[in-house]
C-alpha cells in the first residue's frame, strides 16, 4: 500500500503529520455522504446546519484515525524506536517506524495499541450518544461509536497487513523464534481473512446495504497481499543475502552544524532545492537540513546556525552498515536513508540502490522497489 505524494501539515512532539493527496478525495466523499445524510434526515437542518454538522463529524471521525495513529508511535517511542511521521491516506493511516527492530513484544505491543484506541473511543462514543437526548448530535456521536466499533474490530483480525495480522505475526516470532515462520503464518491469515471479506462484500451487496465496496477492496487488498506472501519471503530470503554496506552509494555533502543557513544555502541548498543534507556537529550526524527546514528560521535570521534551522534525525531513515536489506527496505519506505556506523555517515541508500544491488545478483527476477510497505492501518 503505497502512500504516494503527501505534504506536511504540522509537528507533533518532533513528528511530522502528513496527509496524502489521495486523502483529500476520500474526505471530500465522506463530506459530501455525511451531508447529503443530514439534508435528507427528519430533522432537516438549514444548509449551513449541515455543513456545520459535516466539519463537527468529520474532524472526530478523522480525529479518531489520527489517534489511533499517534497509539502506534507513543508505543514505539515508549520502546524506544523513532517515529519518522504519521500519514493520512485514502485507506485510513500510517505510522513510520520499525516496530520488529525491538523484538515480537514490542511489535505486538505497538500493532495492538492502535485498534485498542480505536474501540476505547468506539465505548466512549457510545456512553456519550446514551447519556444525550433524542436529536440529530445524538445520532452523530451514535454513528462515530459504531464506525470506530466497525474499524478497531476490523483492524483486530488476524491477516497482513491489519494490525491483528501484524499482532499474529509477532505472536508467532515470539513463540516459534523464527521471523519467517512468522510472516508466513501472518500471510496464511491474510488469506483466510480476505476470502471473508470478499464473502461479506458480496452478502452486503446482496443486502443492500453499503459496506460492500468497502469489505470488497478490503478483502482484495489482503487476498493478493497473502498469496503474495511466498513471493515476499523469496525476496527476503534473496536480499537478506546483502547489507546496507553492500549497495549504499558514496557518503553525501554534509553541512557543519555550526555555519550559518546563510552559507548553507549559498553554498549546498538553493542548488538543490529538493534534496536534504546531513548535518554534523564533529563526525556524528544529528540531523538533516533542506531548503523547506532552513527557510523557516532562515528567513528571520539568515545568520542563525545550521543546527537550529534541521530536522531531528528521528525524521530520516537511518539503518546501519550491517542490517541486511530486507530490514533495510522496511526501513527506508521508499525514501533515501543515511547509513551510520556508530553516529558516523558512511553512505546513503534508497529503493534504487538496492534495485541496482538486486539486479546485479538476480538478473531476471523482479525488482525490490516498493515491495515492503510501513506500517498500514485502517
Amino acid at each position: 500500500m503505497p502512500i504516494g505524494n503527501r505534504f506536511k501539515v504540522a509537528s507533533v512532539r518532533g513528528i511530522p503529520i502528513y496527509v496524502a493527496t489521495s486523502w483529500i478525495w476520500v474526505a471530500a466523499l465522506y463530506s459530501f455522504l455525511v451531508y447529503t445524510s443530514f439534508t435528507n434526515s427528519t430533522w432537516q437542518p438549514t444548509p449551513a446546519g449541515a455543513a456545520g454538522l459535516t466539519l463537527f463529524e468529520g474532524v472526530l471521525f478523522f480525529g479518531g484515525i489520527l489517534l489511533h495513529e499517534s497509539a502506534h508511535a507513543i508505543a514505539a517511542r515508549a520502546f524506544g524506536l523513532p517515529v519518522m511521521g504519521i500519514t493520512l491516506v485514502f485507506w485510513g493511516g500510517a505510522t513510520e517506524t520499525r516496530a520488529n527492530a525491538k523484538g515480537p513484544l514490542a511489535e505486538f505491543v505497538v500493532s495492538a495499541v492502535g485498534p485498542l484506541t480505536t474501540l476505547v473511543l468506539a465505548g466512549i462514543f457510545a456512553a456519550v450518544a446514551t447519556a444525550m437526548g433524542p436529536g440529530l448530535m445524538r445520532e452523530i456521536v451514535r454513528q462515530l461509536a459504531g464506525l470506530n466499533l466497525l474499524i478497531g474490530g476490523i483492524n483486530l483480525l488476524p491477516g497482513f497487513p491489519l494490525d491483528g495480522g501484524r499482532m499474529l505475526q509477532a505472536a508467532t516470532w515470539g513463540a516459534t523464534h523464527d521471523r519467517r515462520t512468522a510472516v508466513k503464518v501472518a500471510g496464511y491469515g491474510a488469506v483466510a481473512v480476505g476470502a471473508l471479506m470478499i464473502g461479506a462484500a458480496v452478502l452486503s451487496f446482496s443486502n443492500g446495504t453499503g459496506l460492500w465496496l468497502f469489505l470488497g477492496y478490503l478483502g482484495f487488498v489482503m487476498l493478493s497481499t497473502g498469496r503474495g506472501t511466498t513471493q515476499r519471503l523469496a525476496l527476503r530470503d534473496l536480499l537478506s543475502v546483502g547489507t546496507a554496506a553492500d549497495a549504499m552509494r558514496p557518503m553525501p555533502d554534509q553541512i557543519p552544524a555550526t555555519i550559518s543557513l546563510s552559507e548553507a544555502l549559498d553554498r549546498w541548498l538553493r542548488a538543490n532545492p529538493e534534496r536534504s543534507f546531513p548535518v554534523v556537529d564533529g563526525r556524528r550526524v544529528i540531523g538533516t537540513v533542506s531548503m523547506g527546514s532552513a527557510r523557516k528560521v532562515g528567513s528571520r535570521d539568515p545568520l542563525r546556525p545550521v543546527r537550529e534551522g534541521m530536522a531531528p534525525l528521528s525524521q530520516t531513515p537511518v539503518v546501519a552498515p550491517t542490517d541486511r536489506l530486507y530490514d533495510v527496505l522496511e526501513v527506508i519506505a521508499g525514501r533515501d536513508g543515511l547509513v551510520l556506523d556508530d553516529g558516523v555517515l558512511v553512505g546513503a541508500i534508497g529503493t534504487a540502490d538496492i534495485d541496482r544491488w538486486f539486479r546485479e545478483r538476480s538478473q531476471g527476477v523482479a525488482t525490490a522497489s516498493g515491495e515492503v510497505p510501513p506500517r498500514p492501518d485502517l
